[in-house]
């Protein structure tokens, strides 16, 4: 199996203030400061990035959401050159929310994945199936689909750009959150976790090639906890976890990232 190194990413969505983020990382950035065997970071509100990135740089800060253009008439976005003004490692893509709640399409979110990988920066593109979708049968469908357009929007014909200079750090991540999971405190099972994943490994292997796509990694995210992370990090192709409602308490998303870097 090939070695991916694992990363832990806290989704806090829009939550914190200032002080209230600062205080977090007081806390936070000590206790996971020895982790050296994989990546860990925190997706945060725009308004509090700068400053964080440079006062706890051993912590990967990501944007929750990125423009694919360079400037222009977009109100309410970010473009690749405000992030890497701020030092952020990159952005999240197409989170379910904003796929149910701001109309992000499979579409628009691989002009954004294009937009942040032609930048040199990461990003996390996240995929799922609805419990209607999952109850019916057709999450290998719906799954496809949500990479096949994400992907095909890009317009990148040379994939190597997904790999970055580092071979440790891909710039492309993918991350599977069934939207059933997410904030219902109903996890997926280690099982079907790892079934949708090895699914989405099979299909980039046909897209990709073997090479690159065991190299990218997919995380899970759905309700991970301290109940559940250690078994989900034994699972051969979940490489990772993106994190929501346990990523708000310093000491929990502590705690599950270091049960969860056992297994890396």
């Amino acid at each position: 199996m090939t070695h991916r190194r694992k990363i832990f990413v806290g989704n806090w969505k829009m939550n914190k203030l200032p002080q209230e983020a600062q205080a977090f990382c007081e806390v936070f950035a000590p206790a996971v400061a020895a982790v050296k065997n994989a990546d860990v970071g925190l997706a945060a509100a725009a308004v509090l990035i700068p400053g964080l990135t440079t006062r706890y740089r051993g912590l990967q800060w990501f944007a929750q959401n990125c423009h694919w253009a360079a400037s222009g008439a977009f109100t309410g976005e970010l473009s690749t050159a405000m992030l890497k003004s701020v030092d952020v490692s990159g952005s999240l893509v197409a989170h379910s929310e904003r796929r149910q709640m701001c109309g992000e399409t499979n579409t628009t979110a691989g002009q954004r994945v294009a937009a942040l990988l032609g930048a040199g920066l990461q990003a996390i593109l996240c995929i799922g199936e609805t419990l209607a979708e999952r109850d019916s049968g057709r999450w290998r469908e719906v799954l496809q689909e949500q990479l096949e357009q994400g992907l095909a929007a890009t317009g990148i014909k040379n994939w190597s750009a997904a790999l970055g200079s580092d071979p440790e750090r891909p710039l492309l991540t993918f991350a599977y959150e069934p939207v059933w999971a997410i904030g219902t405190g109903r996890a997926a099972t280690s099982g079907q976790a790892q079934e949708a994943h090895a699914f989405i490994r099979g299909w980039l292997i046909n897209y990709f090639g073997n090479d690159i796509a065991q190299r990218l990694r997919i995380q899970y995210g759905g309700s991970v906890t301290l109940q559940n992370v250690d078994e989900l990090m034994s699972m051969p192709d979940i490489d990772g976890a993106l994190v929501g409602g346990a990523s708000l308490k310093p000491d929990d998303f502590a705690q599950l990232v270091l049960r969860g870097v056992r297994n890396a």
